[in-house]
């Protein structure tokens, strides 16, 4: 048994009558959601006797999907949580990718698991799992396996705006720790009741399930979000605290700021997965009653920055200082540490960086520089040590052999009031290598692409203004809630029809 297991043993033994977790229809007290855990762990015991079991998750119950995580973890085994929105090719290749043995679906997955004929899977129904009417632990179990020692508990699939996911290993150690430190981070205690909307086959979702549950608070988990949603948990579970994906934030806009008397319970909300625009970030400082954080951090890394509403009062444009123990640096071009304010890759040392890519050594090796884990994303750190997220490294725009940073252009044209989000890009071009355009969503809808010139004009080099703008009804989101500027690319390199040819016929009469 790890850590993990141990830890929540522990405290549903402390507080067995304690509610524990609270879904759309249902709660739970830690007593239930730990009998219910060695159910599972005697279920899949019984399937892979003398093998580690390597369990996908292809769940959204949090029921279902918090009891068989814990079941799993009760054998050291691997839990591999996926999208169940995946299709059925994709599911092949993640599992075997992480060598999953077992999988557990629930019915409405039926018709993608009849899809996925391997049969050297044993795919589980949740309706398989035969209750035990005795409501005992399960000492029959051993407490160390032959495959107890290895690191690789939770493989969770790295998902950014850009690039392509990654297999990622943590212990249960590691998780345990990073939970521990949200709790120092923000003062949580069991008393505390958290919100979750975010799925759990995500880190956010993961971090949202084990900060309560390890500590002895409650658990409110939705599978659903809409602002409506949102409140109406936080008014009647009286939430205390939340982290939120950015996209969710900006869908909170308005409500959070007028709907004060519902949010009373809220100590404390976290912006997390992207940084916010500035002048959003004001306002919430200014008009929220609780504490608010914007953090930076990563699935690799955990929570390597954290931004408090005092540090904010002068650097609201900052996503904080680097947390305890952890050292951030910015590396240049050339591989070394970049002067203050210079432009480079953001590097984190932390005593909580993920165990390494399953199976993948090559990528694992090549994402550290001398102990530093490279994230992949550009910023800079001011005289005083706070760290500024310019962008993704592969979010940048080469047009004409100058590097544009996107999150410059997007925190101009979030200036227009009737812009309520918006996502710069570059799309192939035969002039400049890339050409920048900006998609946008506006309150009415209207095109407002001559305010947007104009704005741009006067605030941006010429080089940074858009080429282009569009409007449409929403932008294209990961399964987590980010940009996917990745699909934006996509499809706007498809409905290029050389853009630029004007301009070129202007310069070169071709």
């Amino acid at each position: 048994m790890g850590a993990l297991y141990n830890t929540f043993r522990d405290i549903a033994e402390a507080f067995p009558q304690k509610l524990a977790l609270i879904t759309q229809d249902e709660a739970h007290s830690y007593h239930s959601l730990l009998l219910r855990a060695n159910m599972w762990a005697d279920f899949l015991h019984a399937q892979l006797v003398d093998q580690q079991p390597r369990v996908s998750l292809l769940t959204e119950d949090p029921l279902n999907t918090i009891c068989a995580a814990f079941g799993i973890a009760r054998l050291d085994g691997g839990c591999i949580p996926l999208n169940p929105q995946l299709h059925p090719e994709q599911l092949i290749e993640s599992w075997q990718s992480t060598d999953v043995n077992i999988v557990i679906y629930e019915p409405s997955f039926d018709h993608k698991i009849k899809a996925c004929s391997l049969v050297n899977i044993i795919f589980i129904s949740t309706l398989d799992l035969v209750h035990d009417t005795e409501e005992t632990a399960t000492p029959e179990l051993p407490s160390h396996f032959p495959w107890s020692d290895q690191n690789n508990f939770l493989i969770a699939f790295s998902s950014g705006s850009t690039g392509t996911p990654k297999p990622t290993m943590l212990s249960q150690e590691n998780k345990v720790k990073r939970a521990r430190q949200s709790w120092g981070l923000y003062d949580l205690t069991p008393s505390d009741v958290v919100l979750c909307v975010s799925p759990f086959f995500h880190s956010l979702g993961q971090r949202l399930v084990y900060v309560p549950l390890l500590l002895g608070a409650t658990l409110v988990f939705s599978t659903k979000f809409t602002p409506q949603i949102w409140l109406a948990l936080v008014s009647e579970h009286h939430v205390s605290f939340v982290i939120s994906v950015s996209s969710h934030l900006y869908a909170l806009k308005n409500a959070l700021l007028e709907n004060a008397e519902q949010l009373q319970s809220l100590k404390t909300i976290v912006s997390s997965s992207a940084p916010i625009d500035t002048g959003f970030k004001k306002k919430i400082f200014e008009a929220i009653g609780c504490d608010f954080h914007e953090i930076y951090g990563a699935t690799e890394i955990a929570i390597a920055s954290n931004l408090t509403k005092e540090d904010a009062i002068e650097k609201y444009a900052s996503v904080g200082i680097a947390c305890d123990n952890v050292d951030v640096s910015i590396i240049d071009e050339a591989g070394q540490v970049a002067p203050a304010n210079a432009i480079g890759e953001i590097a984190v040392k932390s005593p909580l960086v993920f165990q390494g890519y399953y199976k993948r050594a090559d990528a694992t090796k090549a994402s550290f520089k001398d102990g530093y884990f490279l994230t992949g994303d550009l910023g800079t750190i001011d005289n005083d040590g706070f760290l500024y997220y310019v962008s993704r490294k592969k979010d940048v725009i080469i047009s004409g052999g100058i590097n544009i940073y996107p999150i410059t252009i997007e925190a101009i044209i979030a200036q227009n009031s009737a812009v309520r989000e918006v996502a710069v890009i570059g799309v192939n071009d035969k002039l400049f290598g890339e050409a920048v355009i900006a998609i946008c969503v506006t309150d009415d809808g209207k095109d407002n692409a001559a305010e947007l010139h104009k704005l741009a004009n006067e605030h941006l080099a010429p080089y940074q203004c858009p080429l282009k703008y569009f409007f449409r009804a929403k932008l294209p989101l990961t399964s987590t809630g980010k940009v996917s500027k990745l699909a934006l690319r996509e499809e706007y390199n498809a409905l290029n029809q050389d853009w630029t040819m004007p301009l070129r016929l202007m310069m070169y009469g071709e």
